[in-house]
């Protein structure tokens, strides 16, 4: 058993909490009370779940000999030799194969398999090219989000809406930018050896990013509560109410990043911040509230 723990570790259990992302379209669709699509959402959160795992391997592997001069990355598995290489890529492939097994088992629709491919490929491509790429690496992060969101609504059958799209790309975008802030601030000097992008990053430019940013996902927020949901039959005056935890979880967010010098894992942050946590179950308990009652 602990010698199966630091792979368990390189599978990062704790930011699967992403894959979440995947229920999006059930939710705001007023699907959740059907238990067919129930369990369809669930065999594609699993299915995302095994291959974003599988693509931390991948890229912590690219990323070994940079991990090493990094305070907190050189603790992975990988970096510090707990894991042999082979052995890391063999249990990507086993993911792998679960993963799409899984969907074809299921009987999940084609479009979900090509979705986790497109997914994967993008994930093959930030860890070998994009994420050398100035403000591309930040919106192939994002772009990894919304292929959750596609993938959610393809095992359904239902489509995405505008309003989605845009408010997962600005949150996705916002998450992104506070990462690559802390990894600027926490690394000083040392920031280009661990990751050669953040050469043309500075604290200045993402701070003025994230105000747009973060400016953005409040306003695509606020007009998606103003207007609504018909094809739910969701009436825009209810979903006003969820605006006030929103704006608490923006602010808190951007006190974390500013005041604590926070953000290197958003999900490590929901995780141990009890104030943002409490705000993401009682938002997510309002919508469903509204929604379905």
């Amino acid at each position: 058993m602990t010698a199966l723990k630091p792979v368990f570790i390189l599978m990062r259990p704790t930011q699967r909490i992403k894959n979440g992302f995947v229920f999006m379209p059930l939710v705001f669709s007023a699907r959740l009370i059907f238990v067919e699509d129930v369990v369809r959402s669930v065999v594609m959160c699993l299915a995302f779940c095994l291959a974003s795992s599988a693509t931390y391997i991948l890229n912590d592997y690219a990323d070994m000999e940079q991990d090493r001069v990094h305070p907190l990355k050189r603790n992975r598995p990988l970096a510090r030799g707990d894991v042999a290489p082979s052995t890391a890529l063999f249990v990507m492939v086993v993911l792998l194969a679960i993963a799409f097994g899984i969907l074809a088992f299921m009987g999940s629709p084609w479009l979900c398999h090509v979705i986790l491919g497109a997914y994967l490929a993008l994930q093959v491509g930030y860890s070998y090219a994009l994420k050398n790429v100035v403000i591309v690496d930040v919106l192939a992060i994002s772009t990894g989000f919304l292929l959750r969101v596609m993938g959610g609504a393809a095992a359904i059958g239902v489509g995405v809406s505008s309003w989605l799209i845009l408010c997962t790309f600005s949150l996705a975008i916002l998450l992104a930018l506070g990462k690559r802030r802390h990894e600027v601030v926490i690394l000083n000097d040392d920031a280009v050896n661990h990751r050669p992008v953040l050469e043309n990053y500075n604290v200045s430019l993402l701070d003025q990013l994230l105000q747009v940013v973060t400016t953005s996902t409040f306003i695509f927020y606020c007009l998606y509560s103003v207007t609504g949901n018909p094809a739910a039959g969701l009436a825009a005056e209810r979903m006003m109410f969820t605006i006030p935890l929103v704006t608490y979880g923006i602010f808190r967010y951007m006190y974390l990043i500013y005041h604590k010098e926070d953000g290197g894992s958003p999900t490590t942050m929901l995780l141990t911040d009890p104030p943002l946590m409490a705000c993401a179950i009682l938002w997510l308990a309002a919508c469903t509230a509204i929604i379905y009652m």
